[in-house]
């Protein structure tokens, strides 16, 4: 999915439905239309969902999004090595 950010930088982000609890499959992707959801979603795929999944997200929005992810740090390390 095509995501512009309030600067103007476009992303293209993978719906997965399941990483946000609560919204539908049909509503998912207007939502993260939302900079502060697609934000909270990013975190979120950072704090559960397995590499295949996150190697889907463009690499420097994860970077940009995992010291606010609060993800362990043994985690944290895997998800930046993966991504070096």
């Amino acid at each position: 999915m095509d995501v512009r950010l309030p600067d103007g930088t476009r992303l293209q982000i993978p719906v997965i439905i399941g990483i946000l609890k609560h919204p539908t499959q049909d509503r998912l992707p207007t939502l993260l239309q939302r900079p502060e959801v697609l934000r909270k979603y990013t975190c979120e795929a950072l704090r559960i969902a397995a590499w295949p999944v996150l190697r889907l997200f463009p690499r420097d929005w994860l970077l940009d999004n995992l010291p606010n992810a609060q993800v362990r740090p043994g985690r944290e390390a895997a998800i930046r090595f993966l991504l070096s």
